[in-house]
C-alpha cells in the first residue's frame, strides 16, 4: 500500500501541477485538472476535489497528484 499523502502537501502538489499545466497549450492532465477545479468549484466544497476521492482517505484520488508525490516529494526525504 501507497504512502497516505498530508492534506497540506497535496494541496500544494495539486497547485503545482495546475501551474504546470497553464503553461501547456493542450494536454490530458490539463483537461483532467480543468474537469476536477470546474465541478469541485461549482459545488463550492475543495473536499469535491479529484484528491480527495480516494477509498482509503489517504488524498490519493489524483494520480497526477500521486505520481509527483512519489517521484519528487519522497526523493526530498
Amino acid at each position: 500500500m501507497k504512502e497516505f499523502i498530508p492534506e497540506e502537501i497535496a494541496l500544494e502538489i495539486c497547485e503545482l501541477i495546475r501551474e504546470r499545466n497553464r503553461k501547456k497549450k493542450f494536454s490530458l492532465a490539463k483537461g483532467q485538472c480543468w474537469g476536477c477545479m470546474k465541478f469541485s468549484n461549482k459545488k463550492g466544497d475543495i473536499r469535491t476535489r479529484c484528491l480527495f476521492s480516494s477509498e482509503n482517505n489517504d488524498n490519493r484520488g489524483c494520480q497526477l497528484v500521486s505520481k509527483v508525490f512519489d517521484n519528487e516529494f519522497q526523493m526530498m526525504k
